[in-house]
C-alpha cells in the first residue's frame, strides 16, 4: 500500500501544480481527490507515530490550536465561498502534514513523491523556456495572467515558491539519504531544473527564499556532521558561516538583473527593499486589523476591507485591486485576528524547535541508518524556511499546491525514530479511522470540485472559449456549476458572459434585451454570494441602465460607489453613475418625460460625481474620452443655466 500512497500523493502535486495552482477553489478538484486517497492508502504507517517524542505532540498541539482557529474563524466568515476555500486549504495542510508524518523515510511512497518532484522540476522548466520565446505560452490553458514565465503555474511566484520547496525536499534527499544512483542524478537534475526555474521567473521574493533554504540546509548538514563527529564537521562548518555570505553576494547582482528587467531604473539595493506599492498595502492591513484585533474579519475580508480603509491621498489613486496582503502573516492577522496570526507562529516555531531538537538528540551509534530520516527532517526544515521567507512576498499558501507542500515539510521535519516500524493491523485501522472523516470531506470536495471545474473549463479556461463563441451553452454550463458549487465568483462571469454577448453587433433588439437580463440575473445572484464585492454591483448597474430600469440602476450605483470606498481609481463607479445619470436624463428631457429642471438636476449631481471621481484618480487614467464627456456636460448645464432653468427635485426613486 505505501507505494499506492506515494502515487496518489504524488499526483495530488501533479494536479495542483498543473490545474489548481490557482486561488479558484473549485480548480482544486482534481488535487483534493487525489489527496484523499493517499492520506487513506498512508495508514499504515501509523505504528510509527507511538515512537514520536513528546516535542512531536507538543508541535502537533500547537499547530492544531492553529488550524481549529482558522477553521473556527471560517464558521463564521461573512462570505461563505472564501470559508470554504480557507477550510479546504487547511485540509490540504493537515492532509499533507499527516502523510509527511506517516511516510517510511526510506519507503517507496517518499521515493515516488521525490521522482514526481524531479519531474514537475524538468516540466516546469520546459514550459519556462517555452515562455522565454513566447510569453503566450499557456497550455493547457488558453491564456495565463501575467507576462513573467510562470512554468505550470499561472503566476511566477507560485512558480519560484514551488521550486524553493523542491529544492529544499531534493538536495536533502540527494545529500544525505543515499538513494540508488539513478535516483541521485533524477534530484541532481530536478535540483538544477528548479533552481533554473526561480532565477528565470525573476522573483524577488523566490531568489531571497532559495537563498534562505541553501543557507539552511548548509547550517543542517554542519550540525548532523558535528552530531555524528564526522571528520567533515570542521569543513562544513566553515561552509555553514562562508556559505550565507556567499549567496548573498551572489544574490545582490541576480536582484538587480530582477529590477531591471522589470523597467526598474534605479537598481539599488535601497530601491528594492523601499517597495512603496508593498508597504501601503501592509499599513492598510495593520489598520484595517485594528477594527478586530483578536478574531479577524473572517476568511479573505482584507479583499474587501481595504476599499473603506484605502486612501488615495496617501496609498495613491490608482491601487491595485488585489485581495491578498502579499505576506501572509498580516492577512493573517486580518482575516484571523493577532490572536490567530500569534497561534500560527507558535505553531511553525514549535515544529521547528522540535525539528531541531529531534536532529540534535538522535543516537549517531544506532544500528539503523539515520540518512534517510535526516534527509526528510533537514530538507522538511530548509523548505519551510523558504516558504515563510517567500510568504513575506507573496500569498504562497492560498492556493492547493502551496498548502499540500507547506503540511508536507512540517511532517517532514517532525522528528521520528530511525527503526524501520512494520504496520500493525490495529493500528492501520486506528489511523484509517481518525483520518476517514478528513479524506471523505476531501474526497466528496474533491469530486464536486473536478465536476464542475470540468463543465466551466470550454468557458473560462481551455482554448474552447466557449464565452466568446457561444454564450448560450456557456450559460447553461455555468448554471448548472452554480448548483452545485455556489461561487460568486462563478456567477460573476457568468454575468459577464451574458454581457459581452449583448454587445455584439447585429443582434435584433430583443435578444439585446434578454443577454443584458441574463447579465441582472447572474449579478444579482454574485451580489447576493458575495454582498462585499463593488464589482458586482457596478456591474449590475451597467446592464440595468442598458434595459433602461434606471431607478434600479441608481440604487445599483450608489450600492457600488459605497462599497469601492476610495478605490475610485480601480472601479471608476463615480464616473460611470456620472455618463449613466447624464445620459438617462438628457433622453427623458429629449423625449420631455422630465422637466429641463429635473434634467438640470440631474446633470448637476453628474457634474458632482464627476468632481469626486477626479479627486480620486489621475489625470493620465481619465483620458480624453472622460475630458470630452465632462466638457459636454459643463456646457449642457451651462445651455440650461443660461436659459434661466432653475434644479427641481427629481422623482423619487420606485
Amino acid at each position: 500500500m505505501r507505494w499506492v500512497s506515494g502515487v496518489c500523493f504524488a499526483l495530488a502535486l501533479v494536479f495542483g501544480v498543473s490545474l489548481g495552482g490557482q486561488t479558484i477553489d473549485y480548480t482544486w478538484g482534481p488535487a483534493l481527490l487525489a489527496l484523499s486517497l493517499a492520506l487513506l492508502s498512508a495508514a499504515g504507517g501509523a505504528s510509527a507515530l507511538k515512537e514520536r517524542g513528546k516535542g512531536t505532540w507538543i508541535a502537533l498541539t500547537f499547530l492544531f490550536l492553529a488550524w481549529g482557529w482558522v477553521l473556527w474563524r471560517c464558521w463564521g466568515s461573512p462570505v461563505q465561498e472564501f470559508a470554504r476555500a480557507d477550510a479546504l486549504l487547511v485540509g490540504g495542510m493537515i492532509a499533507g502534514c499527516f502523510w509527511g508524518l506517516l511516510a517510511a523515510p526510506s519507503g517507496a511512497a517518499v521515493r515516488i513523491v521525490m521522482l514526481a518532484l524531479a519531474v514537475l522540476g524538468l516540466v516546469n522548466l520546459a514550459f519556462v523556456l517555452c515562455q522565454v520565446r513566447d510569453s503566450s505560452f499557456s497550455w493547457p490553458f488558453a491564456s495565463r495572467p501575467g507576462f513573467f514565465p510562470s512554468g505550470l503555474f499561472g503566476h511566477y511566484n507560485h512558480l519560484a515558491d514551488f521550486s524553493v520547496v523542491s529544492v529544499a525536499l531534493l538536495a536533502a534527499r540527494f545529500f544525505f539519504a543515499g538513494d540508488s544512483k539513478l535516483e541521485r542524478i533524477a534530484q541532481a537534475l530536478g535540483v538544477i531544473a528548479a533552481t533554473a526555474c526561480v532565477f528565470i521567473s525573476t522573483s524577488r521574493g523566490g531568489m531571497v527564499a532559495l537563498c534562505a533554504t541553501g543557507a539552511t540546509l548548509m547550517v543542517l548538514a554542519a550540525l548532523i556532521a558535528w552530531r555524528d563527529k564526522s571528520k567533515k564537521a570542521r569543513l562544513l562548518a566553515i561552509a555553514a558561516l562562508a556559505g550565507p555570505l556567499i549567496l548573498a553576494l551572489v544574490a545582490v547582482p541576480v536582484l538587480k538583473h530582477f529590477q531591471e528587467r522589470r523597467g526598474i531604473q534605479d537598481l539599488s539595493l535601497s530601491q528594492f527593499a523601499d517597495n512603496r506599492t508593498r508597504l501601503q498595502l501592509y499599513g492598510t492591513a495593520v489598520d484595517i486589523s485594528m477594527n478586530h484585533p483578536l478574531s479577524g474579519g473572517g476568511s479573505r475580508s482584507y479583499g474587501w476591507e481595504k476599499y473603506a480603509a484605502w486612501k488615495p491621498e496617501e496609498g495613491g489613486m490608482l491601487p491595485r485591486n488585489d485581495d491578498f496582503v502579499h505576506n501572509e502573516f498580516l492577512q493573517s492577522a486580518v482575516e484571523y485576528g493577532w490572536l490567530g496570526a500569534l497561534l500560527i507562529g507558535c505553531g511553525v516555531l514549535s515544529a521547528v524547535l522540535c525539528s531541531v531538537a529531534g536532529l540534535f538528540s538522535a543516537d549517531p551509534s544506532s544500528r539503523f541508518p539515520r540518512g534517510p530520516i535526516d534527509a526528510l527532517m533537514c530538507g522538511g526544515l530548509a523548505a519551510m524556511a523558504g516558504t515563510l521567507v517567500n510568504s513575506n512576498f507573496s500569498f504562497v499558501t492560498h492556493t492547493i499546491p502551496g498548502a499540500i507542500y507547506l503540511g508536507l515539510a512540517i511532517g517532514f521535519a517532525l522528528p521520528r525514530r530511525a527503526e524501520e516500524v512494520y504496520p500493525s493491523s490495529r493500528a492501520t485501522l486506528v489511523a484509517a479511522l481518525l483520518l476517514l472523516p478528513l479524506a471523505g470531506i476531501l474526497a466528496v470536495t474533491g469530486i464536486r470540485g473536478t465536476r464542475v471545474y470540468r463543465a466551466v473549463w470550454p468557458v473560462s479556461f481551455g482554448k474552447e472559449r466557449l464565452g466568446v463563441y457561444a454564450p448560450g451553452i456557456s450559460l447553461e454550463l455555468m448554471g448548472d456549476a452554480l448548483e452545485h458549487w455556489p461561487s460568486a465568483h462563478l456567477a460573476g462571469r457568468a454575468g459577464h458572459v451574458a454581457r459581452r454577448a449583448a454587445e455584439r453587433q447585429g443582434q435584433p433588439e430583443d435578444e439585446v434585451r434578454d443577454w443584458h437580463s441574463k447579465a441582472v440575473e447572474f449579478y444579482n445572484r454574485a451580489g447576493k454570494l458575495n454582498p462585499n464585492d463593488p464589482e458586482w454591483a457596478l456591474n449590475r448597474a451597467i446592464a440595468l441602465s442598458a434595459l433602461n430600469r434606471n431607478d434600479e440602476a441608481d440604487r445599483s450605483y450608489e450600492e457600488a460607489v459605497r462599497l469601492q470606498g476610495g478605490m475610485e481609481g480601480s472601479f471608476r463607479a463615480r464616473y460611470y453613475f456620472a455618463q449613466h445619470l447624464f445620459h438617462r436624463y438628457h433622453s427623458a428631457w429629449e423625449s420631455r418625460a422630465c422637466t429641463p429642471g429635473q434634467a438640470l438636476t440631474g446633470f448637476i449631481r453628474a457634474r458632482d460625481l464627476l468632481k469626486e471621481a477626479n479627486s480620486m484618480t489621475e489625470q493620465w487614467v481619465r483620458g480624453k474620452e472622460e475630458a470630452a464627456f465632462q466638457k459636454n456636460l459643463e456646457d449642457m448645464i451651462a445651455f440650461l443655466e443660461g436659459a434661466h432653468v432653475t434644479p427641481e427635485p427629481l422623482l423619487e426613486q420606485k
